[in-house]
């Protein structure tokens, strides 16, 4: 297992290196340039002097970690209808989440609320204990760990005209909004569009047009400005661009074990007897193992980053409970 005490990355060298550290960020947003930038500006102002910018962010996630204690114990299934303050409440504790966040701050907390603000998508979408609430949980780490990636090589925190953390944070705060006064039901309702995609047969459901645009806003936006940043910043130091992608190898192999333990037909996660057990359901157990492995996994990056440290490998301490989940989920395709 890997141990802090031998960190490359808290070596006495590395921690010198945190004095050449300078904060880089561009936001192109419009929203948060002539709206939220002003929000922002006035609520740091009730904060007192002396507290520190990571607590500031530290306590805005506590809105969040309060958003899913609630879901435990008024929305356990995921699914049943709650009571409209619920949805709001979400709708709150995101809002002022990005409020204390204000995006200059720590990108380790980020980290956590990926999957955490996923499982409260879940609970607002209605989706249950299933395999797209699983998708929900995961797909946030993907832009997070991007963005991180990017980061590392260019030095700065590139956030475009549309990005996450501005206007994929608001949209979320309308999906609460639109389930405290239309129930989560609402987003199960089907949606005739022919005339706009001829070769599509059936009605879809407001669920299934969401993930469509969840994964064009990650694929087809977000990713390839990332890739495209990286590439021009490995050739103006003279980095191979084939080395920097296949440092992602580590996020894939994390997604996939992920995806093959929950999407296992034998897997007990998404099982009746795991959405009745104690805990209230195997998606919320499963996300709290991500809150933690991809919370293990994703600030190695930005500590190597900081202390100009060599990009950090895969850890056996996120692999090996992944793994052991996968297995274990797959011993009756073998018979046992």
């Amino acid at each position: 297992m890997d141990n802090p005490r031998h960190d490359p990355y808290l070596t006495k060298e590395s921690l010198d290196n945190l004095r050449f550290y300078r904060y880089s960020g561009i936001d192109k947003s419009p929203i948060t340039k002539y709206a939220l930038r002003h929000w922002w500006d006035h609520a740091a102002t009730y904060f007192p002097s002396w507290m520190a910018p990571n607590l500031i962010t530290l306590s805005g996630l506590s809105f969040v970690i309060i958003n899913v204690a609630c879901i435990a114990l008024y929305e356990p299934d995921l699914k049943t209808p709650g009571p409209t303050w619920l949805y709001l409440s979400f709708a709150l504790g995101l809002f002022m989440y990005q409020t204390f966040d204000s995006h200059v701050f720590d990108h380790g907390i980020d980290t956590l609320n990926c999957p955490l603000g996923g499982l409260v998508q879940v609970a607002s979408l209605g989706l249950g204990h299933s395999i797209n609430g699983a998708f929900f949980v995961l797909v946030g780490c993907v832009p997070m760990w991007l963005s991180t990636w990017e980061e590392y090589y260019t030095g700065t925190l590139y956030l475009g005209y549309i990005n996450g953390p501005t206007e994929g944070i608001l949209i979320a705060i309308g999906v609460h909004l639109i389930s405290a006064f239309f129930g989560p039901g609402f987003w199960h309702n089907a949606v005739d569009l022919p005339g706009f995609i001829p070769w599509l047969s059936r009605p879809v459901t407001l669920i299934e047009c969401f993930n469509v645009i969840v994964l064009l806003a990650v694929f087809v936006v977000h990713a390839p400005v990332c890739f495209m940043n990286v590439h021009a910043a490995c050739k103006s130091k003279g980095i191979s661009f084939i080395s920097a992608i296949s440092q992602n190898l580590s996020f894939g192999i994390y997604v996939c074990l992920c995806w093959l333990w929950v999407a296992s037909p034998y897997s007990a996660l998404l099982s009746p007897m795991a959405v009745s057990a104690p805990l209230h359901g195997g998606l919320i157990e499963f996300t709290l193992l991500v809150v933690c492995t991809f919370g293990r996994m994703l600030p190695r990056v930005i500590i190597a980053y900081l202390t100009r440290g060599p990009f950090p490998a895969l850890l056996p301490s996120v692999v090996l409970p992944l793994l052991g989940g996968v297995v274990i989920a797959n011993l009756s395709r073998f018979g046992w």
